[in-house]
């Protein structure tokens, strides 16, 4: 069969939709036991439930309770859902129900999945009121679960966090307050192996925690009686700050077995690992464990973050990232990192496993899942699951490979992506040398522009984009200015430019490729969710190249979204745009609804109408401003849908109909 650039777009591929659908399981927040692992499932074909799965001896099982969704809405993206809770029977665990957003105790021992014991370990808000939970830690000897707690009262103002130590003895709920009032934001409680100290990351409006924040440290005490259960955690002394500041961002602080304080700063650039003696007078400051000019953390959008493992040999083994790449390292002092062997290049979790490590990670042929890597032996997948079963319909040798490109932009600065050229099934593979060189056309591009816009776009197995390439599209992720992954400095170089620098970074990118004929320069797509979709919409009214946009739960007006977004991210614009009402023109002149009669190109928007960080109105205003310009836009709504896509038929919705706006838009 001989295909020719008309049948870009076109091509038919074993990968459906509904595959893509039931593939796409996210994986977060691992734990061992020594025993098992756990992590977090979130599952499309249950409507997203959130599900905690074991992996012991007898292979992998549910061990949630029967029909409980285990999420966080703290600061509404939510992270540190669940832990581990040591000193009970094995798999004990505490969580978060996303129905009341409560903490509640499973004793984790259960005869048949989902028939474990539960109770509420935090009371009930007083009327009026709302509490949500997240960032949940245990003390070694399970006697108390850590958790932010944020506060909503209803009366209109913001809502307060504050940390608080909830009790796990029998008698009934009991806690007690850590800290609270001091700041802001609270994140990644951890306390030592005695519970005599806390350690926390906390930072204040208008910056973000990757901007800058403090390692918050607290002496703690205990009063009341064990015996009868109403013993609490208190604060013995005033807080004292062990790293942080105005120009440094701190985060995964973890106690050491000898006592230390780790803890991740980017004080020399990139976040790298430090080591602190973690007492307020050991006239010292912080250590780093590694010089190498690479990332060890990244954005605190969700709490729980943990990419570093303690061995038993207090080898610290860690996520590296470096050009768009994730390894895993050793880092002992003095000495460079030591890779660790493994297949995998995207990695979102770490923990340690017996006399190994464990973690959550995708290779480029295989989609995320987790991966063992003993003392001795090869890494290998825990089991067999959707995901996998849904990328063998395309064999390796059909998978679009990532080729990573610079390009110096219209600014100066160098614009990093990746391409993935556009694969067809190996059996009906063109054949270049028979070809005639007028079917051998480049084909059409889809740029993706990453929901940050302080994120990265990921390079392991996407079977998204992967739905894409096997039709014959080429796709390019950019981690256009602002990006992680690169660096304190190119970070902050977003810093009074969003709106414009990312657009032209996109704009850049796609066209470089044009120029050098990977692309066809008349036919190409951008694309992005969220704030992506924002930096989409606006290279789409650049009028430099693309003819068409989708755009997925996307910020659309400036003004608006400043009105009403949350209070995690109600002073996010101050830096990346500018201080209101001193820059109000700013935030007019870069929204794209103010930008809608500029686009020439068409718009596919695509909304949940349960969104609380863009809400729907948003949508609506974009459409209605390019149909009062004239510009084709369709706008689809899915009901019990928030900031970003989690139920199965939304996604095959949103797939195929992206796919057939390119196929209308791009004339194909």
């Amino acid at each position: 069969m001989v295909l020719t650039s008309g049948d870009y777009g076109r091509w038919p591929s074993p990968l459906t939709a509904a595959e893509v659908a039931r593939g796409k399981v996210s994986l977060a927040e691992l734990w061992s036991d020594g025993a098992a692992l756990y992590w977090l499932e979130s599952r499309p074909e249950e409507n997203g439930r959130a599900v905690l799965v074991r992996a012991g001896d007898d292979g992998p099982r549910d061990h949630s309770p029967a029909g409980v969704s285990i999420r966080s809405r703290l600061h509404e993206y939510g992270g540190g859902a669940v832990c581990l809770v040591p000193g009970g029977a094995a798999g004990r665990f505490a969580y978060v129900d996303q129905a009341d957003q409560r903490v509640w105790l499973c004793d984790g021992h259960a005869a048949a999945p989902g028939t474990a014991e539960t109770r509420p370990l935090s009371p009930p808000a007083p009327q009026g009121s709302s509490y949500r939970h997240g960032g949940l830690s245990p003390t070694a000897d399970g006697r108390w679960v850590l958790a932010v707690r944020e506060a909503h009262t209803g009366d209109g103002g913001p809502p307060q966090r504050s940390i608080v130590a909830l009790s796990t003895f029998a008698g009934g709920p009991s806690e007690s307050t850590l800290l609270g009032g001091e700041h802001d934001f609270f994140g990644a409680p951890r306390a030592d192996a005695s519970a005599a100290r806390l350690a926390v990351v906390a930072w204040d409006h208008p910056n973000m925690q990757w901007d800058a924040s403090l390692l918050v440290v607290v002496q703690l005490g205990r009063a009341g009686s064990s015996d009868s259960g109403d013993e609490v955690l208190v604060p013995t002394g005033r807080p004292w700050v062990a790293a942080g500041g105005p120009d440094e961002s701190i985060g995964q602080p973890a106690w050491q077995r000898d006592g230390t304080l780790r803890f991740v700063s980017d004080r020399r650039g990139w976040w790298q690992p430090h080591v602190h003696p973690g007492t307020p007078d050991a006239g010292k400051g912080p250590v780093p464990l590694t010089d190498v000019a690479a990332e060890f953390h990244g954005p605190d959008w969700v709490l729980g973050q943990t990419t570093f493992a303690e061995l038993p040999d207090g080898t610290v083994v860690a996520r590296q990232t470096s050009a768009g790449r994730d390894t895993v390292v050793r880092l002992r002092p003095g000495a460079p990192p030591d890779p660790v062997p493994q297949p995998c290049v995207s990695i979102s979790a770490l923990c340690a496993h017996n006399d190994g490590l464990a973690l959550i990670g995708s290779t480029p042929d295989a989609p995320t899942s987790v991966w063992m890597i003993e003392a001795t032996g090869t890494p290998r997948p825990l089991r067999p699951t959707p995901r996998s079963t849904a990328a063998a319909s395309l064999r390796r040798e059909d998978l679009a490979r990532a080729e990573p490109f610079t390009v110096t932009g219209r600014s100066g600065r160098v614009v990093h992506g990746t391409l993935y050229r556009p694969r067809r099934p190996a059996a009906d593979a063109i054949d270049a040398a028979t070809t005639p060189p007028q079917a051998q056309s480049p084909p059409p591009l889809v740029t993706w522009c990453h929901s940050g816009p302080t994120s990265a776009c990921q390079s392991g197995l996407d079977l998204a984009l992967q739905f894409f390439t096997s039709r014959g599209f080429a796709v390019a992720c950019v981690d256009y200015v602002g990006s992680t992954g690169y660096g304190r400095a190119y970070r902050c170089a977003l810093w009074g430019q969003w709106g414009v620098a990312d657009a032209e970074d996109c704009l850049d990118a796609a066209r470089h490729l044009a120029d050098r004929g990977d692309v066809d320069a008349d036919r190409m797509a951008v694309r992005g969710g969220s704030a992506g979709g924002m930096t989409a919409l606006n290279a789409l009214a650049a009028g430099e190249g693309f003819k068409a946009c989708t755009a997925l739960y996307a910020v659309t007006d400036l003004l608006s979204l400043a009105a009403t977004t949350h209070d995690f991210e109600a002073h996010y614009n101050d830096r990346l745009i500018g201080p209101l009402p001193e820059a109000r023109d700013r935030f007019v002149e870069r929204s794209p609804v103010s930008r809608a009669g500029a686009m020439t190109g068409a718009v596919l928007l695509l909304q949940g109408t349960d969104d609380a960080v863009v809400p729907p109105l948003q949508a609506q205003r974009m459409h209605d401003a390019l149909d009062a310009a004239g510009t084709p836009c369709d706008l689809r709504f899915f009901e019990r849908e928030g900031h970003g896509f989690r139920r199965a038929d939304t996604l095959i919705a949103c797939l195929e109909a992206e796919l057939a706006f390119y196929q209308e838009r791009l004339h194909l």
